[in-house]
């Protein structure tokens, strides 16, 4: 398995600390790589290889495609088509530079928390979610969408969008609903258990068509269970990278910690990575 950093914003100072404490790759996320339209533009892309490689690292991944940019394709709204045009340029442009994982997501709305100050080791501050805030919640997106549509337009886009990217050898790396509750705030969310992820892996069978394993979000959903969750998949070899994330508590109620202070053993989850053979970003 390679080790790598996730990186928002990528300056000569925060290259120098990824490679200073020692990871190989980087998982960017939200890059500034349009140029002209909402996608992925070839050049800047090329560019951004370039960059991290001078600086001694691999670009592993990239991850947080805006979400304007595809709400469409979520709600099926006009436009949609539109929009996968769109990413499906995104997804041939980065193929053809070079990256080899793209990560991505189906949330209607957002990742959600409801605090930003819950207390922890050390009183430092983490995020939490207690759904018992979120049962009230009002209408967020452009409409209220239930499971069956949107399952219908999941697998409209995956039908075309895991193809064009086997076409360029891009990896297609799908992240959970966070948390893995639905509906949140008139929104269903569909990737929120292991069944639903399989659904994905058998609709489009394709070696483009994976995950991203978030242990945070898989732990979320069946906590220690998360070791089975990493054999399952990871046996297949359908996990592109992983969040190697830690929490305490499961729905409905959870907070982030420390990777060292949380509910999950993570040196027994690393053991599991390694049984499975796990060789992606980490």
């Amino acid at each position: 398995m390679k080790l790598a950093l996730g990186m928002r914003n990528v300056t000569e100072d925060n290259l120098q600390f990824a490679k200073q404490i020692g990871v190989t790759d980087l998982v960017i996320a939200g890059p500034d790589l349009a140029a002209e339209g909402d996608y992925f533009d070839y050049a800047r892309t090329v560019q951004l290889i370039a960059r991290v490689k001078a600086a001694g690292l691999r670009l592993a991944a990239l991850q947080n495609m805006p979400h304007s940019w595809y709400q469409k394709i979520i709600y099926g709204l006009p436009g949609r088509d539109e929009q996968i045009e769109n990413y499906i340029r995104s997804i041939t442009n980065v193929g053809k530079a070079g990256v080899p994982i793209l990560h991505y997501n189906f949330h209607a709305v957002r990742v959600w928390r409801t605090s930003r100050h819950t207390r922890g080791r050390g009183d430092a501050l983490f995020t939490s979610y207690d759904h018992a805030l979120m049962e009230n919640a009002p209408l967020v997106g452009p409409k209220e969408i239930g499971e069956e549509e949107m399952w219908e337009n999941f697998e409209y886009f995956a039908r075309q969008i895991i193809p064009a990217a086997e076409s360029v050898g891009l990896k297609m790396a799908l992240h959970p609903d966070d948390p893995p509750v639905s509906p949140i705030a008139g929104a269903a969310c569909l990737f929120r258990d292991v069944d639903s992820f399989q659904r994905v892996l058998d609709l489009v069978p394709s070696p483009s068509n994976g995950l991203l394993f978030c242990q945070g979000c898989f732990a979320e959903m069946v906590g220690e269970g998360v070791y089975d969750a990493i054999r399952h998949f990871g046996g297949q070899g359908k996990v592109f990278y992983v969040h190697f994330r830690n929490i305490v508590g499961t729905m409905p109620a959870f907070r982030e910690a420390y990777i060292d202070n949380g509910d999950i053993d993570m040196l027994k989850a690393m053991k599991v990575w390694q049984e499975v053979g796990f060789d992606g970003p980490m």
